[in-house]
């Protein structure tokens, strides 16, 4: 069985950079709520998304799982 993978979930973009290069940009993703709650009420929210862009090639690589997103906080 064929498993496609999301270039969000791969470890590196098509041009190489990683999360710890400086090439790498942080995206967070937040729900409905989240950003209610951060905007109006100043609680801070769990994200729902975490991944990184490279700024070289614009391509969405190393998305964070739940537990890696956990460990961070």
């Amino acid at each position: 069985m064929n498993q496609i993978i999301k270039k969000a979930d791969r470890p590196t973009c098509d041009c190489g950079t990683t999360r710890n290069d400086e090439n790498a940009r942080k995206v967070v993703k937040y729900s409905t709520w989240g950003m209610i709650a951060m905007g109006l009420v100043g609680i801070s929210a769990t994200p729902t998304d975490v991944y990184f862009v490279c700024r070289k090639c614009k391509q969405p690589f190393g998305r964070m799982t739940k537990e890696e997103r956990k460990s961070k906080s």
